[in-house]
């Protein structure tokens, strides 16, 4: 088996952008408020105020696509996926996330890397197809090197 040759690189790593983090939690007073006017619990508004705060911190900062030399990492809020380089097929940003397929055709969706629909449909280019052009292009960097 070959081995990847090289000086390995920094990984790279892209996380939620800082929009998507800050402007979910502007919805967390929103929940206390509506938590409050549905029970009139103080309480219980506080309890919801406090899930919605975890939520948040597990959706918003957990979130990652890590690119290394062999491999891309993808962690999601409750799950994580190692991909090597050589079983990555094709790579798509979308609005649900960026989808990579692999070669045996399994799909991993990086929920923090995300192309709007109105981005897709007016051509726009954004951080997701340079998320995506990285991994293509490390795709066949490492099929060349191996």
């Amino acid at each position: 088996m070959t081995q990847h040759v090289g000086t390995p690189l920094a990984p790279q790593i892209w996380r939620v952008s800082s929009l998507g983090r800050f402007g979910v939690l502007a919805l967390v007073p929103l929940v206390g408020l509506l938590s409050w006017l549905a029970l009139g619990s103080v309480l219980a508004s506080a309890l919801a105020v406090v899930g919605a705060l975890l939520s948040w911190w597990r959706f918003a900062w957990r979130p990652a696509v890590i690119l290394t030399d062999t491999e891309v990492i993808v962690q999601n809020p409750n799950v994580s996926h190692r991909i090597a380089l050589r079983d990555v097929a094709t790579v798509d940003a979308g609005y649900g996330g960026m989808t990579i397929t692999t070669s045996t055709n399994e799909r991993v969706v990086a929920w923090a890397v995300q192309k709007s629909n109105l981005a897709k449909w007016t051509g726009r280019h954004t951080r997701a197809d340079d998320v995506t052009a990285s991994i293509i292009r490390a795709t066949r960097s490492y099929a060349e090197t191996s």
